[in-house]
Formats: C-alpha cells, sequence, structure tokens
C-alpha cells in the first residue's frame, strides 16, 4: 500500500526549472527570476498542489537526466536563446553548447504523455516553441530579445495564476498583463503555442475545496485519510496536513484552508475523539460556518467508534448525519458515500437511527471497577473533562474546599486556574456533590456562545436566558419580559427573579464554565455585575438564596473589570487551582501501574512541571506500553512525539495573535512579560508562570518547543 507521501506526490504538480548562463554569454538575473517564482507559489492558494525543482548550470546531460529523474509536468527554461541555432546550454567547462531545435523536439517527445506544458524564457525562443508544440500541449517562446526585468515580470505572472488554480492559456495572459502592467513595452514578445486537435476533455463537475480533519500517526486514521485523499483529489481541491513542517505559518496554513473550505471531512476513531487539534478544527469549522452562509459543511466519518460523542463534541456533531466505517471492505462505499455528499447529498446516519441501529450504549456497571495498576486494560486516555468515579482523578485540597462549600445554601464559587489545570473536572464534581445535596443544576458551558451573540448584548442576554429556561425544562416566556423598557442586565434579572426561580421553587446551581469567553466583549460589566447583585440580592430576598453561582475561568477577571464592587468573581469562595505537586506525580505514577521508576518520575516532573494533563499523557503512553519512558523523554517536542497534539493546539491558537507571540518570545529569552494584559491572557491559556518577580513557560516542554516553532 502506498503511503501518504507517495500519494500525496501523485497529485502534485512537479515544475522543473532548468537555467543555464555559460560564462561565456551576457550575465543575466536567473537567480532573481527562480527567486521570485517560488515566493508567488508558496503564497498561492493551492500551492500545495505544486513542487518546485531547480537545476542551476544544466548541461545536456542534465537536462535529460532531469526529465528521467523527476517526470515533471511543467518545464521551464530561464536563459540564452539562439533563434534557429537553438537554446544555450552549458559544456563541462561551463560554456556555452548550443542544443538544436531538432534535437530538443525529439527529447521532448518521449515525454509528451507527461509533460503538460513548456516555458522557454528565452530570448529568441519561438522557433524551438513552433516545433516542440506539435508533441506538447502547451509551449510558450519569446519572438525577439527580452529583457530581464520583462522575462522575470512574465514568469511571475505565469505562475501566480497557476497556483490560484487558473488553465496554462489564462497563466500566460497573465504573465504578459504582467509585463504591461510594469509598463514594460514587452508584452507582446511571449507567444503562446497550443498543440493541435487537443482532446476533447468531458466537462468536469464542480470543484469544492475540501479539508480532511484526522489523528496524525494513528490507524486506521491515517490509513482512511489518505484513501480518501487519494480519490478525492482528481475532482476537487483537497487539503491534508501531512507535508507541512510544524511552526507558526502552518498554523496560519491550517486557518486560511478552513476558512476556504467548503466541506470539513472529520474522522473520528478512539484516538481522535480526545484529539486537542481535531476538536480546534471542528470548532472553527461550526463557528465559521454560522457566518459563511454553512460554510465549511462538516462530514463526521465514524471509524469503527460506536460510542456517543462526550461533550464539546456532541454539541457540535450530534445534529449532524454521519458515515460509518467498520474495516477495510467498507473503504469503497464510503468514498462513495462522501463524493455524494460533496456533490449535494446527505450522509446516511442520522442520530436516531445511530441510537437504534449501531450506537451499542450499554448502562454503566453498578459493580466497583477494579484498580488500574491491577488491571491494565483499564488505563483511562487523558481527554477532558474526567468522570466523577474516575481512578485517576487527584483531589487536591481545594477540592474538599469546593465541596463543603456547594453543600449549603445561597453561595458564589469562582474555579480559577490555567486552561488544563482540571477546573471543568472539579466543576463537575461540585455538581455531583449539589445534586447529591438535594439542589437542581443548569450547566451553561459559554464555549457554546456563538460569535453573534458575543458581539450584541441584547442577543446575548436573550440567548442566556432561553438557554437556561430550557435547562429547566419550563415554559419560554422571554419575549414577554423583554418588551419592558429596561436595560439588558435589567430584565434578565427580572426574568430570573420573578418567573424562573419563583415558578421553579427549588434549590438551583446555575453552574457556568468557560466564562472567560464574555470577557472581550462589550458587555461584560453589565453581566457580571448582573451575577454580583444576584450575589448581594440574598442578603434582601429570599428567592435569590434560592440560587447558587458556580464560575469557571481561565483568565484573570481582576484585569478586566473596571469597578470590582460589581465583579462576581471576588465574593463566595475562590478556588485556584495549580499544577500537581511531586507528591500527587508520584500518586498517579502509582494509580497507573508505578511505569517510572523514582528517577524518571523526578525527570517528569523537571520536563511537565506538574501539569496535570500532559503529566497524565504521559503516564497513559508508558503505561500502555504505547511508549517506553526513554521515547517519551527523548521526542518530547518531536511532531510524532508523545505531546505533538496539544503542542500543535497550542501553536494554532497563538499563531492569529502577533501580541501573545511576542511576548511568549519575551518570556522564554528574557524572563519577562512587560504587558500585564499580555501575560494574563498567556497564564489563563496555561503557557506562563510568575515565581516571585520573574515569568517562566509554564513548563520545560513549552519552553523547548516554542523557542523552536515560534517565529516572531
Amino acid at each position: 500500500m502506498k503511503t501518504l507521501r507517495e500519494i500525496v506526490d501523485n497529485t502534485v504538480k512537479k515544475i522543473l526549472i532548468l537555467s543555464a548562463n555559460p560564462t561565456n554569454t551576457e550575465k543575466l538575473r536567473l537567480d532573481e527570476e527562480v527567486r521570485e517564482i517560488q515566493a508567488g507559489l508558496e503564497r498561492a492558494k493551492i500551492r500545495e498542489q505544486f513542487e518546485i525543482i531547480t537545476k542551476w548550470a544544466v548541461r545536456p546531460d542534465d537536462l535529460r537526466r532531469a526529465l528521467l529523474d523527476y517526470e515533471p509536468e511543467i518545464v521551464h527554461f530561464s536563459g540564452h536563446g539562439g533563434g534557429n541555432k537553438g537554446l544555450a546550454l552549458e559544456n563541462n567547462a561551463g560554456q556555452l553548447q548550443p542544443v538544436s531545435t531538432e534535437s530538443l523536439t525529439r527529447l521532448f517527445k518521449l515525454f509528451q504523455n507527461k509533460i503538460e506544458c513548456i516555458v522557454l524564457n528565452a530570448c529568441y525562443s519561438e522557433v524551438q516553441a513552433e516545433a516542440i508544440h506539435q508533441q506538447i500541449n502547451y509551449v510558450v517562446g519569446m519572438n525577439r530579445a527580452i529583457g530581464d526585468r520583462a522575462a522575470i515580470k512574465f514568469a511571475v505572472g505565469f505562475y501566480d495564476a497557476l497556483g490560484a488554480g487558473r488553465s496554462y492559456e489564462d497563466a500566460y495572459e497573465f504573465g504578459c498583463l504582467a509585463i504591461d502592467l510594469e509598463s514594460i513595452p514587452e508584452s507582446a514578445t511571449p507567444v503562446l503555442k497550443r498543440r493541435h486537435h487537443l482532446p476533447q476533455a468531458e466537462p468536469k463537475p464542480q470543484t469544492k475545496r475540501i479539508f480532511i480533519s484526522y489523528k496524525r500517526h494513528a490507524e486506521p486514521d491515517e490509513a482512511v485519510a489518505l484513501q480518501v485523499f487519494q480519490a478525492l483529489s482528481p475532482q476537487h481541491q483537497v487539503f491534508i496536513d501531512q507535508t507541512m513542517s510544524v511552526g507558526t505559518h502552518w498554523a496560519e496554513r491550517i486557518e486560511a484552508e478552513i476558512s476556504q473550505a467548503d466541506f470539513l471531512i472529520i474522522f473520528l476513531s478512539s484516538h481522535s475523539v480526545h484529539s486537542e487539534m481535531v476538536e480546534a478544527e471542528i470548532k472553527m469549522a461550526h463557528n465559521l460556518a454560522q457566518m459563511q452562509d454553512g460554510k465549511p459543511v462538516i462530514l463526521p466519518v465514524r471509524l469503527a467508534y460506536r460510542q456517543p460523542f462526550q461533550y464539546p463534541l456532541s454539541a457540535y456533531l450530534n445534529h449532524i448525519n454521519w458515515a460509518f466505517w467498520q474495516d477495510a471492505a467498507d473503504t469503497p462505499r464510503l468514498i462513495d458515500e462522501l463524493k455524494q455528499a460533496v456533490s449535494g447529498g446527505t450522509l446516511t446516519i442520522s442520530e436516531e437511527k445511530s441510537k437504534t441501529d449501531l450506537l451499542q450504549i450499554s448502562e454503566p456497571s453498578t459493580l466497583p471497577q477494579p484498580f488500574a495498576s491491577a488491571q491494565p486494560d483499564c488505563l483511562e486516555m487523558p481527554s477532558g473533562t474526567m468522570d466523577c468515579q474516575s481512578d485517576f482523578y487527584v483531589e487536591r485540597a481545594s477540592d474538599a474546599l469546593a465541596l463543603q462549600t456547594i453543600e449549603r445554601r445561597g453561595v458564589t464559587i469562582t474555579i480559577k486556574g490555567p486552561r488544563q489545570m482540571g477546573k471543568s473536572s472539579l466543576l463537575i464534581r461540585t455538581i455531583e456533590t449539589a445534586v447529591n445535596a438535594g439542589k437542581q443544576v443548569a450547566l451553561l458551558d459559554f464555549q457554546l456562545f456563538d460569535k453573534a451573540a458575543l458581539t450584541n448584548a441584547d442577543l446575548f442576554f436573550r440567548q442566556f436566558c432561553i438557554w437556561l429556561t430550557d435547562e429547566l425544562d419550563m415554559t419560554d416566556k422571554v419575549e414577554q419580559y423583554w418588551d419592558m423598557p429596561l436595560g439588558n442586565s435589567q430584565r434578565c434579572t427580572r426574568y430570573v427573579g420573578r418567573y424562573l426561580l419563583k415558578e421553579f421553587g427549588n434549590p438551583l446551581v446555575l453552574a457556568m464554565d468557560e466564562v472567560e469567553r464574555v470577557f472581550d466583549t462589550d458587555f461584560r460589566s453589565d453581566f457580571f455585575g448582573m451575577l454580583r447583585s444576584w450575589h448581594n440580592s440574598r442578603a434582601t430576598n429570599l428567592v435569590w438564596k434560592q440560587l447558587d453561582l458556580a464560575l469557571v475561568t481561565s483568565t484573570e477577571p481582576y484585569q478586566l473589570i473596571d469597578n470590582l464592587n460589581q465583579s462576581p468573581f471576588n465574593v463566595g469562595q475562590v478556588i485556584d487551582l495549580e499544577d500537581f505537586t511531586a507528591l500527587q506525580v508520584a500518586d498517579l505514577n502509582r494509580r497507573h501501574g508505578s511505569p517510572l521508576n523514582p528517577s524518571e518520575e523526578r525527570q517528569l516532573m523537571a520536563l511537565l512541571n506538574g501539569h496535570p494533563y500532559l503529566v497524565r499523557l504521559a503516564l497513559y503512553e508508558i503505561a500502555s506500553q504505547r511508549l517506553s519512558s526513554a521515547e517519551v523523554f527523548a521526542h518530547a517536542t518531536a511532531d510524532k512525539g508523545p505531546f505533538s497534539n496539544h503542542l500543535r493546539n497550542h501553536l494554532f491558537r497563538l499563531h492569529n495573535k502577533p501580541e501573545l507571540v511576542q511576548g511568549m518570545l519575551q518570556v522564554i529569552r528574557q524572563q519577562t512579560c512587560e504587558d500585564e494584559g499580555v501575560f494574563f491572557r498567556l497564564r489563563g491559556a496555561g503557557l506562563v508562570r510568575r515565581q516571585g518577580r520573574i515569568v517562566l513557560p509554564r513548563c520545560q516542554l513549552y519552553a523547548d518547543y516554542f523557542r523552536e516553532n515560534l517565529r516572531g
């Protein structure tokens, strides 16, 4: 079976650039021409469909061997032409070696089934173009002498057009126009020779842009992804992240490709449902579709994965039809189904059908689970919020404080901490304790507010009330209260206090996750001031006494709310989560069956500084024997290493925020962050920490990775 690299190569057009400037001929600016061609294709929207191969100081043997070795679709010659004398190549001494028109024609005839176009960017090369185009479909030559500036501008215009997906005829016109726009009086010098009796191609169906999202270096994910890529590429512009080197520009490219895509094909397996990068790509496509008339359309494919999607994937995917693949025998059917979906059809399996036909959902066992160290196959893949009964949840001192607080009535709890600290997991445990205490819980995850709501205060407050009403399974009366000539926070307060709480009649916990999404809005003071007023109202109004507030944030709110007396984050019980201690890392190692010895525990602590998610990920990889401890440490920052998905996701989040990139580089290089606002945003993202007066990367892994991959 072909590798993905081989399949990508088969869909890429090779451009062979040949240049010759013999020492006994006039000096040409060939290096500038080649550099401009490369720069133009690097910024082209379909640049992944072209590969440039450059050969300098070409001799006749070099020409013949290059055609045999690379089998290019496009051949570009830069140098001197001699009309009837042929093209000027070089001999072994670097001096002029003419190659006749007849010899060139015979040579190119041997490649007529492979070469599509030849550009002879040399003076008086129309003679060669006239002869060669009898064998090759498109040949460009020059009907007279052409200056360096005109030759370079033609090449730039020609390849810019090809990089934009235009035809060879259009590319020729763009090349001539590029000369004309510079007011160079040579736009009539290039001539296009088109082969007579070109075979008439069948009308092509409309081309679509498709982005394939999958878990890299995982099977069957990569194998199925490459087969779908190969099947769809001849007809559509298909992007798959395989050949790009990781770095800030990689992240820009991913965002640009998803933004332009008509479809996002997402492969979901037991590996990819835990992938941070896959989740980020789905989330981005979901948000874009709300602003771009439904594009990209998400096409989920389950790869032998029958379990219900867990949150937050469930929020993005549960309402979307999907396809199912069980094994290699299903691949042809899957490809046909995806082709039909791209052509305007739908995938075959709906949520309702999945419940009855495919998803095998069993009731959780009431029997106690064996301890993980006693049964290695019970190892738990670390991903997102942890189950309340997980054997791998490490309790910290702050946990008990949160659970004790929620058992009381009329309380406000704020859970703070950087990203992937375990905030949402603690919130779920807090919710479970509240339910056991006889309280009703309404959980609102602010990740699910779309961008439209976060830019429109009236829409946001309405959606907040409608969502809360739905969580309580009560009749929606929002419009009735919104008719009043009051501000949004006043309407919302009256609706919650005079209708929801009064009619509901039972103790209620309003749990709000990811509330930092409101911090960048113009109405943040109104919203959080409203929550603070609800907290204060418990002292004078018994109906508010039955409402508890539990807020989760990864960003320091004190830097964003002007009036601290209007903030709900500095009242009640504030829980500030921190990274694991060495003792907690040792405890977690024991729960995984002690795959690390004491020396390796210390090495893991030095690398990750107790980062809860990454420590669990490392222990899972080692305990499940996917990697040895030596491999985890040796390949920590590698593209195929144990943390690559996590690190790439951070890079993806940073790439379009230059102030954060510069701030992170300043932390790495100078151990400081001059902009306090940037520091708190980086800290909220889980990337940096403050130690006394200096600011450091959160762990050594981040320092090593971002030093290598951030460009600023």
